[in-house]
């Protein structure tokens, strides 16, 4: 099965002049976010720098070893940036606007991609090794906007004044939520360029926000959400089934990886939903409308301190072992309602049949 580095090797010498925008360049362009392009790619109305170079001085700045330390999502886009830099079809494109903003509780990053005939794409990151970004895709269920929300529209109605008459807007993971909620807010005379909103796994909308007229007219014809067929994150607050499912190489979780789904020329292989995703986008809808805002915070609060004392960072690289020493920690935690306990308590112990099998 093919990726998208093979479409790199087959479609790579192609300028987009010669053959045109497509979903698979957007997933592409949407993981660069996950990039620390710090003293490399200038921020705001700073100039630009071409992917090439941008590439020749990230390698110079950091060696394979510590490229193997990050998480799962910002290991695959720092390799996969070489692949493209040396590519006629990415390699001249230029980077600007870059922007990264990381607290105890907020996580945001954004980079704009020029691409020819004034088109931008505008690339929102998704959850990066910080803790307080994984901690906003659960604070999604009960607060609206989080902060990276109101930083997401900020930056696209900032940026969108140096633009030409296109743009694409896109993200991965939690980026590809914060591209669909700029999208949703902008200003009128930003919302009239953008050709196409790209929601690349991410997480969707509370039932009020989905229910609203903003969200209507942007998915009505503007909006793209691309989940593979065993997705989880992707599935989160998702309230109707407009999404496309695509395949991937890997099993469960692993298919969140973007660098594992599987590429038909130039676009993704179709595939529909697993029953795993079926039944977990069930048993979370259940549990999420049974609980009131209050609930859903004290349900993410303790989730986070069980994270953070079992010294995890990744939700994609829990292992088996790391898991009972998760359901020590659940018991050791005090003040949690009985019905959020034993939620805790079943997810757990299916993560780790899962992982064992």
């Amino acid at each position: 099965m093919e990726t998208i580095t093979d479409y790199l090797k087959k479609y790579g010498k192609y300028t987009f002049l010669e053959k045109e925008f497509n979903e698979v360049d957007n997933t592409i362009l949407s993981i660069l976010a996950y990039i620390d392009f710090t003293d490399i790619v200038p921020e705001i109305d700073c100039g630009s720098i071409t992917i090439k170079e941008a590439s020749n001085l990230f390698y110079k700045l950091h060696n394979k070893k510590e490229i193997k330390k990050n998480i799962i999502a910002i290991r695959a886009a720092e390799n996969i940036l070489k692949d493209i830099a040396n590519t006629n079809r990415f390699g001249n494109l230029e980077l600007l606007n870059y922007e990264n903003q990381v607290s105890f509780e907020t996580q945001f990053g954004a980079i704009c991609i020029k691409l020819p005939n004034k088109t931008m794409y505008v690339a929102y990151e998704g959850t990066d090794a910080n803790l307080s970004g994984w901690k906003e895709d659960f604070m999604m269920s009960y607060d609206f906007p989080i902060r990276a929300q109101e930083l997401a529209v900020e930056y696209l109605n900032m940026v969108s004044s140096i633009f030409g008459p296109k743009l694409y807007v896109g993200g991965h993971s939690k980026g590809g939520n914060l591209a669909l909620v700029a999208s949703m807010y902008c200003k009128s005379r930003v919302f009239r360029k953008i050709k196409k909103v790209y929601n690349n796994d991410g997480p969707g909308l509370r039932e009020k926000e989905f229910n609203s007229n903003r969200y209507r007219r942007v998915a009505l014809n503007k909006y793209m959400h691309i989940i593979p067929s065993e997705s989880f994150f992707g599935l989160l607050y998702t309230n109707d089934d407009n999404f496309t499912v695509i395949k991937s190489t890997k099993k469960k979780l692993f298919q969140h990886d973007a660098t594992t789904w599987v590429v038909e020329n130039d676009h993704f292989k179709k595939d529909k939903l697993s029953n795993f995703s079926i039944r977990a986008r069930k048993t979370m809808n259940a549990w999420l409308d049974g609980l009131n805002d209050k609930e859903k915070k004290e349900f993410t609060n303790t989730l986070f301190s069980i994270f953070k004392k079992a010294e995890i960072n990744d939700l994609l690289e829990i292992k088996a072992s790391i898991i009972p020493n998760m359901i020590r920690i659940l018991k050791e935690t005090k003040n949690i309602s009985r019905e959020n306990r034993k939620f805790l308590s079943i997810t757990f112990k299916k993560l780790y049949q899962e992982w064992k099998s």
